[in-house]
């Protein structure tokens, strides 16, 4: 059985006495609502993460400065905001932890937040080269400006400790006002902010000591850097820590490390693709450079968070996805119940807003941002509910519904549960997917779901049962394409080369540019082989919105694998050794011995409309429906299950 002594030690940062080294760091959200007041949505979904166990909670950033606020998220830059934040605060405490409050000014965030408020400009150090070249209003700061928003900082860690705050994070990291200073990637003034490792922190260091100043010298205050900014000409390690011991000079009682700016690396939000904890090297080389305390955070599990911190890596691991996914992870790891815990596969569709799941939504949590609805109440009457299809779609739903108390049975066509699923899980680098097939067989099996494998149900064998209700989640097939060849013997659908079914011979041309065609590509050219990428729209477009991270990192993987793209291509013909396509007007030939399709998915909804006015009620759960991701998914097999 795997423990977890390390993380369940307690921690000091300065005077701030944590009962574990598990922290909730500041995440966005959405919850708050358009004119930045707090809501009981938001107030559960933080309080629903102390109640789970955490030492130490970090609600989303609190804006400075009137013109770093954004729809939906909360400020601290007027005494009014002070009884929202200290609602939130008494929440948390009341549930067992210690509550933190993150100050930030957006700055250059702006760009990869995609909304700039009208009459607002982007605060950058100063004008790049590559800033002229787009349309958003910028504004250089002058020194004048500096000294105005160091006050603005001041003025909102007064009101942070007013409102309850056990402690204040600097963000200084990401590509915010802060972090653009202190990197030379987005710093290039020559006069004292600028040039030296020194002179960039100088902004930081004065940020930090007005809020020394205006909270004094023992309350909790720690600083959120890079340790890389992962662009060529960005912070590097080696600066880094010397940044460290500027702000630990400065007097941070801590430093909170990071990666990655966000408007052009993917490294602040690591998702599948990465290793795990790519932060962690780095913060063991800022740890060996400095006495206060730090702190991690991206892509950390349990297991890795106890080894770095029993190692002597770390001193406090900041959890944000993994708490997303299963609040209690704390509790459990704590009682011993790590094969309970819901594990984040950092599939990071939490970063996505869905149409109809709306903000945030998640791959194996769907309550997440709807913490009062969880539990889901009791059925009024217990009923015996078919469920058919034994992918993801139809195991979440069964295991939904026997928690309200019915009577469950689960039908599969195939040798073992999982559907299409399994081929994510087989996708090299998402071998963390598995975590959830596990999971939902666990609780499949703890919560007495009969599960029927190698059936295939047909019309007469719902009959048969006679059932109260039944859930049809039969999933997808892929789509071939139908032109001349399509169905060639040189023609295999990605989903079979994912899982071995078939082989990818000789040169290889990939049809369809969204996820499943990108991580064909990459995996076989990391493999040697000779690889190009055909899609009829731009890569990673035709369809639904892929999640703007893991998109970057697979389309970064394939430039720096050097794969041929053909972007806007439509495939035309394909024979035994090439595919036919036409490309702005001009039809081009590209040799290819091996053509796999990845051109999307196809409902199969056939026995759903055989059951029409056959039984008592009807549902359809999945990509029956209409093909989504897996957080769309888990969203209506929720919904599904509470209506029965």
């Amino acid at each position: 059985m795997k423990r977890f002594p390390s993380l369940f030690q307690p921690g000091k940062i300065g005077t701030l006495q944590l009962k574990n080294r598990i922290i909730m760091p500041a995440m966005g959200t959405q919850l708050a609502d358009v004119g930045g007041s707090v809501t009981d949505r938001l107030i559960n979904y933080y309080r629903t993460r102390a109640d789970g166990g955490v030492a130490l909670v970090t609600p989303q950033f609190a804006a400075v400065s009137r013109d770093s606020m954004l729809p939906y998220t909360m400020a601290l830059c007027d005494d009014a905001h002070v009884s929202d934040w200290k609602r939130v605060a008494d929440a948390v405490h009341e549930a067992g932890a210690s509550f933190c409050i993150q100050l930030m000014h957006v700055g250059m965030l702006l760009l990869y937040s995609d909304i700039v408020p009208p009459d607002v400009s982007i605060l950058v150090p100063s004008m790049m080269p590559w800033l002229k070249k787009t349309n958003n209003p910028y504004h250089e700061l002058s020194e004048e400006d500096i000294e105005r928003y160091v006050e603005d900082f001041g003025q909102a860690a007064r009101r942070a400790r007013e409102a309850g705050a056990d402690g204040i994070e600097l963000h200084a990291c990401h590509g915010c006002l802060v972090s653009s200073f202190l990197s030379p990637a987005t710093n290039r003034r020559t006069d004292q902010y600028g040039g030296s490792v020194e002179n960039r922190a100088r902004f930081a260091r004065m940020v930090l000591e007005r809020i020394r100043k205006e909270v004094g010298e023992t309350f909790p205050v720690w600083v959120r850097i890079n340790a890389s900014d992962d662009v060529e000409g960005g912070i590097t390690l080696d600066e880094a820590v010397q940044q460290a011991v500027i702000l630990e000079s400065a007097g941070a009682d801590a430093i909170s490390v990071s990666g990655g700016l966000e408007y052009w690396s993917t490294l602040s939000i690591p998702c599948y693709p990465y290793p795990k904890g790519p932060m962690v090297p780095m913060a063991e080389q800022i740890k060996k450079a400095i006495k206060v305390p730090v702190i991690a955070a991206g892509k950390i599990d349990a297991e890795l968070a106890e080894e770095a911190v029993a190692e002597g890596k770390l001193d406090f691991v900041a959890m944000g996805r993994p708490l997303l996914a299963d609040p209690d992870l704390p509790e459990k790891i704590r009682q011993h119940l790590v094969e309970d815990v819901r594990r984040c596969i950092y599939c990071n569709n939490c970063l996505k807003t869905d149409p109809e799941a709306g903000p945030g939504s998640c791959s194996v949590n769907p309550y997440l941002y709807r913490e009062a609805k969880y539990p889901p109440a009791p059925a009024k009457a217990s009923k015996r509910v078919m469920v058919i299809g034994g992918g993801l779609g139809g195991m979440q739903t069964a295991l939904f519904l026997a928690q309200r108390g019915h009577r469950v049975s689960l039908y599969e066509k195939n040798s073992e549960l999982g559907g299409q699923w399994n081929v994510a899980c087989a996708t090299p680098g998402k071998e963390s997917y598995g975590t959830f097939t596990d999971y939902l067989k666990r609780f499949l099996h703890r919560y007495s779901v009969t599960v029927t494998l190698d059936t295939e149900i047909t019309k007469d064998k719902v009959i048969g049962v006679r059932p109260d209700a039944v859930v049809v989640a039969t999933g997808a097939v892929p789509v071939w394409l139908r032109v001349p060849g399509g169905t060639g013997k040189n023609v295999v659908q990605g989903h079979d080369v994912i899982e071995g079914k078939a082989k990818a011979e000789g040169k290889v041309a990939v049809v369809g540019g969204r996820f499943i065609g990108m991580e064909v590509a990459i995996w076989l050219a990391e493999q040697g082989k000779e690889v190009s990428l055909v899609t009829r729209a731009g890569l990673g477009e035709d369809g639904i919105r892929l999640e703007k991270l893991s998109f970057k990192t697979l389309a970064g993987k394939l430039l720096g694998l050097h794969v041929p793209l053909y972007l806007n291509s439509t495939v035309m013909e394909i024979t035994d050794k090439a595919v036919i396509f036409s490309m702005g007007g001009e039809i081009y030939t590209l040799p290819a011995d091996t053509v796999i399709l990845a051109v999307g998915m196809q409902s199969d909804n056939k026995l759903v409309k055989e059951l029409e006015g056959v039984v008592p009620e009807l549902y359809s759960v999945g990509d029956c429906v209409k093909p989504r991701d897996a957080a769309e998914v888990a969203y209506q097999a929720a919904r599904v299950a509470a209506q029965i």
